[in-house]
């Protein structure tokens, strides 16, 4: 195992695996409130080993550095499953898939013809370790974020649609927010979305459309798409220092209520629930 995984703690809450940072200057200042960063793996981190769901974001959030810059939880859950509310969407009948739009239909069809379940998901399982984690630990609960890349990426805009008041800021990479979600909910809540143009993975079209539903809504949100870049969106998003016109790296705002903060983790951190 890597040095840097070790500062995680390995833990379990109700048969699902979990990993903990813990601030790094914690023992100074009991009682202190901190921020938490509720990370979201994706697919390729899937299962029971409490080990491939510490993904390589996770590496960045554990240098001695950063966590002194930003001093901070990180909640890193794990599943087998999917980052969904199980039962929270609709039937899935071929008369709602035709219902769909085009970019929609075709992914809903994938999936199932795949055999994926669309009704099970352990994001309320997360959700309620959270809610234990914010109990036992000096949680400040105006500044709990959100983030994860593909599967991970689905799951934070899933996160910030079924918890509108719980989360000060998201971060999907690579995701989309799925038809059943009410998007006109999260207007408010910062959101900084990646996605890389050559995705063959998850199409660029769903974080596309995603981000025409909240700029037609006027909402915080801002959208940073990446010219030649493949299904490794994350590897740019979760380390952004600002745009790069000549890579073609450029950032879209839905508003001018968006902090155009050019760092990623500046921007996150900045980010306080009703302010």
């Amino acid at each position: 195992m890597n040095n840097w995984m070790d500062v995680y703690e390995k833990r379990m809450y109700n048969r699902m695996p979990y990993r903990l940072l813990r601030p790094i200057d914690i023992a100074d200042h009991p009682g202190r409130p901190y921020p938490l960063i509720l990370s979201l793996h994706g697919a390729g981190g899937k299962g029971t080993d409490n080990t491939k769901n510490l993904r390589h974001w996770n590496e960045t959030l554990a240098e001695e550095t950063h966590r002194r810059k930003y001093p901070s939880f990180v909640l890193a859950p794990q599943t087998p499953l999917r980052w969904l509310m199980p039962h929270t969407m609709p039937e899935i009948t071929p008369k709602y898939i035709d219902s769909l739009s085009d970019i929609w239909r075709a992914r809903i069809k994938r999936l199932l013809d795949r055999g994926d379940d669309l009704t099970t998901g352990d994001l309320g399982t997360a959700f309620d370790l959270l809610d234990t984690i914010c109990e036992t630990f000096p949680i400040d609960r105006h500044r709990i974020y959100v983030l994860g890349h593909s599967m991970g990426g689905f799951g934070t805009w899933n996160a910030i649609c079924e918890q509108t008041d719980r989360f000060a800021a998201a971060i999907p990479s690579a995701g989309g927010c799925e038809p059943w979600n009410d998007i006109s909910q999260i207007t408010d809540i910062p959101i900084w979305t990646f996605h890389g143009d050559a995705d063959q993975t998850v199409p660029i079209a769903l974080t596309r459309d995603a981000f025409r539903q909240l700029d037609a809504r006027n909402a915080n949100a801002k959208y940073t798409e990446l010219k030649n870049i493949g299904h490794n969106a994350s590897m740019y998003g979760f380390a952004y220092t600002g745009d790069d016109s000549q890579r073609g790296f450029v950032t879209h705002f839905a508003s001018n209520r968006c902090d155009k903060t050019e760092n990623v983790w500046d921007w996150l951190f900045a980010q306080k629930r009703g302010q």
